[in-house]
């Protein structure tokens, strides 16, 4: 665990933790500033980002300034309703899942430090899709309050381009058009962007991708960029721009392991036992879905006991008390109130005078 830093309590930084940076090797304007200098954007800029990165970890560094959080922040707590959406992939095993994590848990600490709160209140695992289908990632955002981060792992599972313009992909995207009133920091990861539906990738306002992991120094590098469309042309071209901050314009991220922040202290594990759970229920219910289409006459018999055993006395009921009133039996009404079809109505009442 280390201390972080923001723009604002690093102006109070004492001597001996400025003397234990520049002894590391590190930039003291990293620090002050927030903004890593390293030269021209080409390879030899990405070994010094990540020798920086390297010393910060193993001399024990607090963590500097993270300008793209508190811009995050600055946007979800600005007078215009704001939220942020951005995209993370990279290849399988690379970090995505803790990346988006260590971004979350910096905005809850950058929150909770505004506020006066506690982190845990924009950010907890409670927060995290974890290889749901749509049904649950709607669910979660649902009942996710004001200015909270939610992450979706694996957003291909939720929103695949293979099912375009199904009805779970309509509910996601009419989501993501209406989040803003909340106020969400929301990210998606994935192995791979186009994997997800092309209109909710059009939705977010920044894609990340992971560029290099340096996992054994407790940190990725990754490149942010905005994808702007223009909207005036027929062609709809799309321009990829790097995010400046204070005039600069920003090649590479670090993001550190969550474990380094305090409140976020064994996030990781627990994070990883849940996606454990959460990868044998997916399995579970895609092998039950697949025995359900090889064998749809078996689906069809446990879906009629289910309806039976659910309202069958509530129609045998009804149809009698109108049998003996005299009185019209709508099977319409009876459809509205349990969702059965026609045909289902007609087949129960039949069982009811059978006496079954």
């Amino acid at each position: 665990m280390v201390f972080v830093y923001n723009t604002r309590n690093v102006k109070d930084m004492d001597q001996c933790t400025m003397d234990k940076i520049i002894n590391a090797g590190v930039p003291i304007d990293f620090y002050k500033t927030g903004v890593l200098h390293v030269g021209a954007n080409n390879g030899k800029a990405v070994v010094r980002t990540a020798n920086i990165g390297s010393y910060i970890t193993f001399s024990d560094l607090p963590l500097p300034p993270s300008l793209f959080t508190e811009f995050v922040a600055d946007r979800t707590t600005g007078k215009s309703k704001q939220d942020y959406r951005m995209t993370i992939d990279g290849e399988p095993g690379t970090g995505k899942s803790y990346v988006s994590t260590y971004f979350f848990g910096r905005y809850g600490i950058e929150m909770a430090d505004r506020n006066g709160q506690d982190p845990k209140d924009y950010f907890s695992l409670d927060n995290c899709a974890l290889l749901q289908d749509t049904a649950g990632v709607t669910k979660l955002m649902d009942e996710c309050e004001d200015q909270q981060c939610v992450v979706i792992d694996d957003a291909g599972i939720a929103a695949g381009n293979r099912d375009f313009l199904t009805q779970s992909n309509k509910n996601m995207s009419a989501i993501l058009q209406v989040c803003r009133t909340k106020r969400w920091f929301l990210i998606y990861n994935m192995p791979n962007r186009r994997h997800v539906d092309l209109q909710i990738r059009e939705l977010v306002y920044a894609k990340g991708f992971i560029y290099k992991s340096y996992h054994n120094a407790g940190f990725n590098l990754l490149k942010i960029n905005r994808e702007v469309t223009e909207l005036t042309s027929n062609k709809g071209n799309t321009f990829r721009k790097r995010l400046t901050f204070g005039g600069q314009k920003m090649s590479f991220y670090l993001a550190y392991s969550t474990d380094l922040l305090d409140p976020y202290k064994g996030l990781v594990a627990k994070y990883d036992e849940l996606r454990k759970k959460a990868t044998e229920s997916l399995i579970h219910e895609r092998a039950g879905a697949e025995e359900d289409r090889k064998n749809p006459v078996n689906k069809k018999k446990e879906e009629w006991k289910d309806k039976v055993s659910k309202y069958y006395e509530m129609v045998s009921a009804t149809y009698k008390q109108h049998q003996a009133d005299g009185t019209r039996f709508k099977r319409s009404d009876i459809c509205c109130m349990t969702g059965m079809t026609d045909r289902d109505v007609v087949r129960m009442i039949a069982m009811i005078n059978k006496g079954e």
